[in-house]
């Protein structure tokens, strides 16, 4: 059950990473919203605030989207 709750809380992380690459919503404002969203569910009681923030830099970092947005298009 942790396994599959920390893959939905990162893959919704890069969800809304690519939204807001796109600028469909505000960076900050989403990132605020996934760490209210780990505290709900318990990441980071379970994590640690260092990892969940870890999760979020992956995520939001300067990382090259197009693999991934190419893979959505496929």
């Amino acid at each position: 059950m942790a396994n599959a709750k920390l893959k939905s809380y990162r893959d919704e992380c890069w969800r809304l990473a690519i939204l807001a690459r796109r600028g469909v919503v505000q960076k900050q404002a989403a990132i605020d919203l996934l760490h209210e969203l780990a505290i709900a569910h318990a990441l980071v009681r379970a994590l640690g605030d260092d990892r969940v923030q870890t999760i979020l830099a992956e995520a939001f970092g300067n990382a090259d989207f197009r693999p991934m947005l190419e893979e959505e298009v496929a």
